[in-house]
This record gives C-alpha cells, structure tokens and sequence, in this order.
C-alpha cells in the first residue's frame, strides 16, 4: 500500500491586518484592493482545470492571496503539489471560505 504524503494543517483562512498593512490603512484601497482580488478567485473556480497550467496558476495564487492576507489560499498555492487530484476541491473550498471571511 502507498501512503499518502501527510498535509500540514492550513493557516486561518484571512487575516485582515496584512491587506490593511498592505493598503497603508486606506479603507477605500483595502476594499478597490479586495475586489480585484475576490474577481482574480471567481475567475480561476470557473477556469477549466483540466487546461490549466497549475504551476502557474498555483504561483499567482500564492502571490497574490500572501499579499491579500488570504493565508490558507497562500498556503494551498505554496504545497499544491501535496493535494493531488484534491487541488481543485480544496481551492474552490478556500475560495468560498475566504469570500465569506472578507465579506
């Protein structure tokens, strides 16, 4: 039998302080800031991840959500590989649940 690879547990889902870091506390860019951000995640659920070229998109994830705050997102684009065939599931998971955390 082959063993799965162990997946570290995930950090909180969003924390504010780092996107509010990251807009110099300027409340209006914070929310122009997390709506570009919210649009980049809609976006990628709805790609066919069948075509995509994960080590990419995966990248851009981990970029963009360690700038947002967005830690589990981060995390997830930071191990990708260590999900598998669970990479999709676990993102659109992610997703939803940093949507509900900013909202």
């Amino acid at each position: 039998m082959v063993s799965q690879p162990e997946i570290k547990s995930l950090p909180p889902v969003f924390d504010r302080s780092i996107l509010l870091r990251q807009a110099m506390d300027d409340k209006a860019l914070e929310d122009e800031v997390l709506g570009l951000f919210l649009q980049q995640l809609a976006e990628l659920a709805a790609k066919d991840w069948a075509s995509l070229d994960l080590n990419f998109e995966m990248h851009t994830l981990k970029g963009s959500a360690a700038v947002m705050g967005a830690l589990e997102l981060e995390a997830i684009g930071r191990n990708w590989h260590e999900f598998g065939i669970d990479l999709q599931g676990r993102v659109i998971h992610a997703i939803s649940a940093f949507q509900a955390a900013a909202a």
